[in-house]
């Protein structure tokens, strides 16, 4: 039974069984005047602000702003269409923001009405991620998520709702902006050895693995990637979307125009600007360029050799929901058929679309009969180093690239110039991956001291 209403400036709040409502009349297309309610907060006092604010909002927008109906998974889908699908992000960032949409509607805070979400609940959301869901025994049922998924968790929400308070209107308050990020205790060992934040390979473990590879016969073409990571510091796709007209070995120098990765919408390995956003150069040295050129000789006689049944590749440009992809294609030669066990997990030529041109492209790093090596084989040669040498179990081949600029930063380079061989987008990342301390720093650094106070 609704209690007698309390007027409140042009409209009234009521209490009907033990939830609040505000109402107030509004101006209807035909000129006439009719009451309308909403529901208000858990108290009066809350419930009057939320009128206030309505009045506030109806006088200025000339309209009444409501979530109506919308539930929090419904919003996520609108604000995936209109403002992540049209943008210009890569397919596979795209893909993890459907990865946290699905989180969502897998649990019931994506079947929660607008209107009826509540800050504790985002929160609850929230916290069941970080740290997992536990029943009242303490034992475990769901796991935590790490750091960098709930990271894009919290991104998401953010960006949802905000886009429900702005552009769409059908919230006045981005409520995510009260709930918190926690923050998880990490069990620390006190009499643990300290670890340098990054993993490198001495010169010693590099011949090591050098020798290794050029050994390993049947996989010996892993050699050179390798070795273009050693001396440039290149990422592992950068690495694999290289090509021969990138290289100038009379100026020792090379530029990092694009990188190989798989789209997992298209199902094709494609080509795509650096993780910068920009082109770079490399300077190198002639030990590179040694490598570079042996490698280039060996490449054209075995494509000599081989004639037609050896593997060309191509790209075509294929615009896609606004968004040009660099498709990569495989010709396999004559007599080689598809379904072959050396033949590239990619798409092949007679696959792609006939109105658009393929571009010949001549990649540096091939498998053998120029079959397409991708970052997928370079996770092999990471499994094959700890087969074969247990030394280096800790081994990645992103490691590679940690190990160039450490030595540069350890032998004096400038912090700039390291940042732009790396090709990171803001210097601060160069600095606190790259300036940690060393057992030859900190000695250097106590030697400063000493000298210092023995004067």
């Amino acid at each position: 039974m609704s209690k007698k209403d309390t007027s409140f400036q042009n409209g009234n709040v009521r209490k009907k069984g033990s939830k609040w409502y505000y109402r107030f009349r509004i101006r209807e297309d035909d000129g006439s005047w009719k009451m309308h309610e909403f529901r208000g907060g858990e108290t009066k006092r809350e419930t009057e602000a939320m009128l206030k604010q309505a009045l506030e909002d109806y006088n200025i927008e000339g309209r009444i702003i409501s979530p109506g109906e919308l539930t929090v998974n419904e919003l996520g889908n609108l604000w995936y269409s209109d403002e992540v699908d049209r943008s210009v992000m890569s397919t596979n960032g795209k893909y993890d923001y459907e990865n946290v949409l699905r989180h969502i509607r897998e649990h019931p805070l994506g079947a929660t009405r607008l209107c009826d979400v509540t800050i504790e609940q985002l929160q609850s959301y929230v916290d069941e991620k970080y740290y997992g869901e536990f029943d009242e025994n303490g034992v475990q049922l769901k796991h935590a998520y790490s750091d960098s998924h709930m990271r894009k968790q919290f991104h998401v929400l953010e960006r949802m709702f905000k886009y429900a308070v702005y552009p769409k209107r059908i919230m006045r308050e981005n409520i995510m902006q009260y709930v918190k990020r926690r923050k998880k205790l990490k069990e620390v060992d006190l009499f643990e050895e300290v670890e340098s934040p990054v993993e490198t390979i001495s010169p010693e473990e590099y011949e090591l693995l050098e020798n290794m590879l050029a050994r390993h016969e049947s996989d010996s073409y892993l050699l050179l990637p390798v070795q273009i990571a050693y001396h440039t510091g290149m990422r592992a796709g950068e690495v694999c979307g290289l090509t021969w007209q990138d290289i100038d070995l009379k100026n020792l120098r090379l530029w990092v125009r694009r990188s190989m990765y798989y789209d997992k919408n298209t199902k094709c390995w494609e080509l795509k600007v650096p993780k910068s956003k920009k082109f770079r150069v490399i300077d190198f040295g002639e030990s590179l360029a040694e490598i570079l050129r042996n490698a280039r000789k060996k490449q054209l006689e075995e494509m000599m050799e081989n004639g037609p049944f050896y593997q060309k590749h191509f790209f075509q440009v294929r615009e896609i929901k606004g968004q040009q992809h660099y498709q990569i294609f495989t010709d396999l030669g004559s007599g080689v058929p598809q379904n072959a066990s050396r033949s590239t997990k990619g798409r092949f030529v007679g696959q792609h679309s006939p109105d658009v041109e393929l571009t010949p492209v001549q990649f540096v790093c091939t498998k053998p009969m120029g079959e397409l090596m991708t970052t997928q084989t370079l996770k092999w040669c990471n499994k094959l180093v700890h087969r074969e040498l247990p030394t280096l179990a800790h081994f990645h081949f992103h490691e590679l690239r940690h190990t160039f600029a450490s030595t540069l930063v350890l032998n004096g380079a400038d912090i700039k110039d390291v940042q732009e061989l790396m090709g990171h987008s803001d210097i601060r990342i160069t600095l606190n991956t790259y300036t940690h301390s060393t057992s030859c720093s900190r000695k250097h650094a106590a030697a400063i001291f000493e000298k210092a106070i023995a004067k």
